[in-house]
């Protein structure tokens, strides 16, 4: 049996790098040619106020840059009559190029390229607590969660509301009506529980920010604290147990809780006796965001309203200063 000669290997091996590396050229030409976009290109679709740069091989008088009008359309040199552009994708474009010039008898076989270079036809926007709340282009499929990476992803203090209202493009998609609301469980949706739904143009992505209730005065770790799960909530003796419970000096009958009211008064302020709830003698009270639990020292010989003061001028500062920053509190 005869073995194949050096030489021959060798240009065997050969051959194969050369087709490895231009195979790929070869199909993308061949898609060019027969005007069926690769799986990579056909995902974007033009949109209004796009910039294109088109090229025609051999005849550079008929491209040029060009931004879609807002009627979704582009003019050609020597083409009667635009020519539509909005929800082609980069190669179909090119196709309805080509056939134009064709049809107009500008060109016989002309070899088209269309290359967008801005994109302003497909953009959704991404707010609230994200590290780069902004209009986002989009240029291919775009899901919830890419939309959230897109802005910097959620900041360390967000909520665990992900709100998405919808936009035109959506509601022509699905048949929902424009500006439906939906509303998806940030941890949900990270941990893949909740559906990663896709966003299309026009929609509105908010993050919520976070919950916070605030236990100050007399206890060991005075300051705001985010709640894990705003949906069921913090009680007093929870939000206790958070600032790691009371100094020697608390006046356990005489807490204040301190409410946000729509009233006129402003703010709620409601006398609990927290030494009763340990002893399960009244109700432990469940607090809503925002909600100021504040604990006097024993001795202090202040009014109800007295003790509000206190308690919001110290809260304004545990809000300014950063949740969780400690502080100390003396009764004032």
């Amino acid at each position: 049996m005869r073995f194949p000669s050096t030489k021959i290997i060798f240009r065997l091996g050969c051959f194969l790098l050369l087709f490895a590396l231009f195979s790929p050229l070869l199909v993308l030409a061949a898609a060019q040619e027969s005007n069926t976009p690769p799986p990579a290109v056909v995902d974007y679709k033009i949109g209004p106020g796009d910039l294109l740069t088109i090229s025609v091989m051999d005849a550079p008088e008929f491209g040029g840059k060009f931004r879609v009008s807002e009627q979704g359309m582009i003019e050609i040199p020597g083409v009667t009559g635009p020519i539509r552009a909005e929800d082609q994708s980069p190669l179909e474009l090119a196709h309805s190029i080509r056939e134009a010039l064709i049809a107009a008898k500008q060109l016989r076989d002309p070899k088209i390229s269309v290359l967008v270079e801005e994109y302003r036809g497909r953009t959704i926007s991404v707010l609230g607590s994200v590290a780069k709340p902004s209009i986002y282009p989009i240029q291919r499929r775009t899901t919830l969660l890419e939309a959230l990476s897109l802005a910097g992803g959620a900041l360390p203090g967000a909520g665990d509301t992900v709100t998405l209202v919808r936009g035109p493009a959506t509601a022509e998609a699905t048949g929902a009506e424009v500006g439906t609301v939906q509303f998806v469980q940030l941890s949900k949706l990270v941990s893949g529980q909740s559906e990663n739904v896709e966003v299309r143009n026009g929609d509105v992505v908010s993050v919520s920010s976070a919950q916070v209730v605030y236990v100050l005065g007399a206890v060991i770790k005075p300051g705001g604290f985010t709640l894990a799960n705003p949906t069921s909530g913090v009680s007093v003796l929870q939000a206790v147990s958070l600032a790691q419970g009371f100094t020697s000096v608390a006046a356990l009958d005489r807490g204040l809780l301190i409410r946000n009211s729509t009233s006129a008064r402003g703010r709620e302020e409601i006398l609990v006796d927290i030494k009763d709830m340990q002893q399960g003698k009244v109700t432990d009270v469940l607090m809503a965001p925002d909600d100021i639990l504040y604990i006097p020292e024993s001795g202090m010989k202040k009014s109800l309203k007295v003790l509000g003061e206190v308690a919001m001028a110290v809260a304004n500062g545990v809000a300014i200063y950063g949740i969780g920053y400690r502080i100390g509190v003396n009764g004032w």
